[in-house]
């Protein structure tokens, strides 16, 4: 166990001798995903695919965690300050 202690002591003196004057300046960037974006027909087909599943479908657990991850990645960008999903296209 002494040497992970040690170890840690060259990373530990490295960051003591940060600029304290308060010139440094941390600049933090959110780097959020896109978010395809889909005309109304083919969401309109999905749907009605989505619905025809079996009640008991596994298809329907893993849409339901890609609509989740649609909706955080939202959050994000709209956190972010990100440009509105598709906005570049």
């Amino acid at each position: 166990m002494r040497w992970i202690k040690l170890a840690a002591l060259p990373m530990m003196l490295s960051l003591t001798a940060c600029d304290l004057d308060g010139s440094s300046e941390v600049v933090v960037k959110i780097v959020c995903p896109t978010i395809n974006q889909y005309d109304q027909a083919t969401q309109d087909k999905a749907l009605a695919e989505y619905q025809a599943l079996p009640k008991d479908s596994a298809l329907r657990l893993f849409i339901g965690d890609y609509k989740r991850l649609r909706d955080q990645i939202a959050v994000c960008r709209s956190r972010a300050g990100a440009a509105p999903a598709g906005a570049g296209k």
